[in-house]
């Protein structure tokens, strides 16, 4: 059993937590990249970067992508020259999610955030850093508003600390508890609000000593928020912890469901009017519903119904748009599907791309081979992916493996039974269509082309736009490497020529 005392690295990570909750961001940057400059070790290096990658998201310092791209970069980099680490591996997944849905990429962001929980499901690790993690798997999942997954993930950080002997507060996730509260009472199931609220106001009067800030403001607006649906409690006071943006907000909206609960409506208007979407923790629907709590205390219950309403509506769309995210990753699940047994015709793992399942240039060899020895007449195809440097650089390369995924998935949706779909490197891919001529594979490549081109990227790679190009030629006396370079030289004429009707030069 791993403690922190017996293990560095998750002892590190207790010094980090400590900077973290006291709201003290800057200084986790400094420390970070005092360990960077100076340690050899890969794993506190990756620590560091991720803790660094937190701090920065905390202060606001990842609104570019290309900065927040960078830092997801170093930390596969350095996690990449250490040995497996379930723990660390699975924080990098949750602030590569974070990250994604912070540029608008639900789908890419859920997709992360699997598959982090499926690494900390393995792990073993019982330590604060453990505890931690499960804590922001949960507080991630809540924000994206995937309360059920919030709450199991809190669950588990819970029972982690149970068996490690340490204080639940250490996955308290009353952020997560509020939030999923809240989303009842928006849906009008006010009952099983309550019920959520009174749960959070329990725990922090039971793990007072034990809270962090922030869980402390969550405790704290959920005894406000109580009276305001007719259930009296102790108030709480928000933790006061300079600038941190969470806290100052939490405090804000507290002192609104105080005003309301003191008589004095207008007051309570006026703080909520004062609310903006950066600041927003919860959305617009519970704006909405205070906004609507506060006009009925003032007797204009025209105003309370449309503001009721509006609140309403604002829940119902984010539940609409979670739906059709849903819809697009059913889509991208049939694909793996195919995928998957695209592979499985092929299946040797010698001959496998670890990344796609797709076979790779060994299998491509021999699959020529055996066309040279039946005298099959066949077709090379060579594609690559457009300006994809674009797509690492502006969302890093684990979106970018994503990427290559979903297009294997797409190429082998488009490809017949009998043709051949490999890997050959990078983000370049090959086709062997046999008994087949240089008109109809033209034909088929600009089917395949289109469907990479028509495909949902906004979700994964949004303001990234995803396109590929493909040279065609024949291949003759199985000559595997001439028909590549002649199918290359077409792949680039066709890139050249579409480059000089967009406007650009030759140069």
């Amino acid at each position: 059993m791993a403690r922190p005392t017996d293990d560095p690295v998750a002892a590190e990570w207790v010094t980090f937590r400590g900077l973290t909750t006291a709201g003290r961001s800057a200084e986790v940057c400094a420390l970070a990249d005092r360990i960077v400059a100076e340690c050899d070790d890969p794993l506190h290096v990756g620590q560091a970067l991720i803790e660094k990658l937190a701090a920065m998201i905390n202060l606001g310092q990842v609104n570019d992508r290309r900065v927040s791209a960078a830092a997801l970069d170093a930390i596969q980099e350095a996690l990449g020259r250490a040995e497996p680490h379930l723990r660390l591996t699975g924080e990098f997944y949750v602030l590569s999610g974070v990250v994604a849905y912070a540029n608008g990429s639900l789908s890419t962001a859920v997709t992360h955030l699997v598959r982090a929980e499926r690494l900390l499901r393995q792990m073993t690790e019982l330590t604060v850093a453990a505890a931690d993690t499960w804590h922001d798997l949960s507080v991630s999942y809540s924000t994206m508003g995937f309360h059920a997954k919030a709450l199991d993930a809190m669950r588990q950080g819970r029972r982690l600390c149970r068996r490690a002997g340490l204080p639940e507060a250490l996955c308290a996730c009353l952020e997560s508890k509020v939030r999923a509260a809240l989303c009842e009472d928006h849906h009008g199931r006010t009952d099983q609000a309550i019920t959520g609220l009174e749960a959070v106001v329990r725990f922090g009067q039971a793990h007072a000593a034990d809270l962090g800030a922030l869980d402390v403001g969550f405790w704290a607006y959920a005894a406000a928020r109580l009276p305001t649906l007719g259930i009296s409690v102790p108030a709480v006071a928000v933790p006061q912890q300079g600038s941190d943006p969470e806290l100052s907000h939490l405090s804000h909206l507290t002192a609104a469901c105080a005003a309301i609960t003191g008589g004095e409506p207008d007051k309570a208007l006026d703080l909520l009017a004062g609310v903006t979407d950066a600041l927003d923790v919860f959305g617009a629907a519970e704006i909405g519903r205070l906004r609507s709590i506060a006009y009925a205390a003032q007797g204009d219950y025209r105003a309370a119904l449309a503001e009721e309403r509006a609140a309403m509506a604002a829940a119902a769309t984010g539940d609409r748009e979670l739906r059709q995210r849903y819809l697009g990753s059913v889509g991208m699940t049939l694909d793996q599907e195919r995928l998957r047994k695209v592979a499985q015709q092929h299946a040797v793992d010698a001959r496998s791309d670890p990344l796609t399942g797709l076979p790779n240039r060994r299998h491509l060899e021999a699959f020529v081979a055996a066309l040279a020895v039946s005298r099959t007449p066949a077709v090379i195809g060579l594609l690559d992916l457009d300006r994809f440097k674009a797509v690492n650089d502006t969302h890093g390369h684990p979106t970018g493996d994503l990427v290559l995924q979903q297009v294997a998935a797409i190429l082998a949706r488009n490809t017949r039974p009998d043709d051949l779909l490999c890997r050959f490197g990078g983000d370049e891919f090959v086709f062997v269509l046999p008994t087949t001529t240089l008109d109809q594979a033209v034909r088929i490549g600009h089917r395949i082309t289109q469907a990479v081109a028509t495909h949902g990227w906004q979700t994964l790679a949004e303001s990234t736009p995803v396109t590929a190009s493909i040279g065609w030629s024949c291949l003759t006396g199985g000559d595997l490497v001439a028909a590549l370079r002649e199918a290359d030289r077409e792949l680039y004429r066709h890139k050249r020529a579409r480059h000089v009707a967009s406007g650009g030069t030759t140069a």
